[in-house]
């Protein structure tokens, strides 16, 4: 979900307003600040109220209202914005360059240098359909049988009426009316009985990881079957968009897949057997572990996964009684232990490589987490061990 400035979540941060605030009648100055990047690597603070005007172009505001930035949130910046005292920010420009001002009573504005840099990432979908191989209709009166050879792309079979039989290295399937079925790599054999009706999709993804929903049959709502009529309408067609509008209708329908698919797996995934339900968690934590040292994102995780962060949530919660958020930063803070105790890296080269934003934040959590500071930690090892402190 889009965070919005009017939104309640941002009222600690300060509030917003329509018309731009009378420099000279308030006795203020406006600063003109031109931000080129994406990357942030500082924010501003004031111990006194602010003003942001950005009047040309689109942007989102970078905020932390705690000491050490530890906890950044984004939100867009569609209304001239007043910041209260104390609050760290920058602005993101997603125009290119942003010019903006900043306004004070005369205050110079600290900076606060973060030892992560922050880049923006925008919304993005999980994959994209890369091109259309081929695309056809097919209409058979009598009985049919073939075997079609295996293929490194992926394809559709959608029966429009009628019945087919098919068997794939999963299983065989009997397919129906409106029935889809989605398989790669796999030779198929292919049973008419009487008549049939059905469309052939092949398609590529500039996905690396396999899509999950490979070898299920699904019966298409209505809402698919109007897209996928759309499908076998344009594959007649021969107008300069009708690649471009076979893409879209394709991407559109495997995204309503991947949605019916995760909405009916839901409550499977939590209540199938210890062996199944397993499988899912077991990637996603070897994923969290191998990049412990990586800033990785919430987002970032349901996309490589295809899962929606509800699901996501309720399945830590489910099996490891805590959330995704808790248990990156438990693994990370786990690892920081280990490299305190291997005497390699100074405390503020130990929080940079496993990702946090500032040493403050790594700090604090390191005490709340292990009721030690990391400092203390170091100097109660060395004392067991009787080594150098590196700190």
């Amino acid at each position: 979900m889009m965070v919005k400035t009017s939104d309640k979540s941002f009222e600690p941060y300060g509030s917003f307003y329509d018309e731009p605030v009378d420099v000279q009648k308030y006795d203020l100055i406006s600063r003109e600040i031109t931000s080129a990047s994406k990357k942030l690597d500082q924010l501003f603070v004031l111990p006194c109220e602010s003003y942001i005007e950005c009047p040309q172009g689109t942007a989102r505001i970078l905020i932390s209202g705690t000491p050490d930035a530890g906890e950044l949130r984004t939100f867009p910046v569609r209304h001239f914005i007043k910041l209260a005292p104390g609050v760290r920010f920058n602005l993101i420009p997603l125009s290119v360059p942003l010019t903006w001002r900043l306004i004070t009573p005369g205050k110079e504005p600290d900076i606060l240098k973060l030892s992560t840099p922050y880049t923006y990432q925008p919304v993005s979908v999980p994959f994209h359909v890369r091109r259309i191989v081929d695309c056809w209709f097919t209409r058979m009166d009598k009985a049919y049988s073939v075997v079609k050879p295996a293929s490194r792309s992926y394809e559709l079979l959608y029966i429009y009426e009628g019945s087919m039989d098919i068997s794939l290295s999963s299983g065989s399937y009997s397919m129906h009316a409106h029935d889809l079925i989605l398989y790669r790599a796999d030779a198929v054999s292919v049973n008419i009985g009487s008549s049939c009706s059905y469309l052939t999709v092949i398609f590529d993804v500039n996905q690396r990881k396999t899509l999950h929903i490979l070898n299920h049959l699904f019966h298409c709502t209505s809402e698919m079957q109007q897209i996928l009529w759309k499908v076998l309408i344009e594959s007649f067609e021969h107008s300069y968009y009708t690649g471009t509008l076979l893409v879209c209708y394709l991407q559109e329908t495997l995204l309503l897949l991947l949605q019916f698919y995760e909405t009916v797996s839901h409550q499977t995934l939590l209540s199938d057997s210890q062996s199944s339900r397993n499988d899912l968690l077991s990637e996603i934590l070897t994923y969290m572990n191998a990049r412990i040292a990586e800033p990785v994102t919430i987002e970032e995780i349901c996309h490589e996964f295809f899962i929606s962060r509800s699901s996501l949530q309720a399945l830590f919660k489910t099996h490891l009684n805590t959330s995704p958020k808790n248990y990156l930063l438990n693994i990370k803070l786990q690892k920081s232990k280990e490299l305190i105790r291997e005497n390699q890296y100074t405390i503020s080269e130990i929080a940079y490589m496993l990702g946090f934003s500032s040493i403050h934040y790594f700090s604090r959590l390191f005490k709340k987490y292990f009721n030690i500071t990391p400092s203390a930690y170091i100097k109660k090892i060395s004392e067991n061990q009787n080594i150098p402190q590196n700190e």
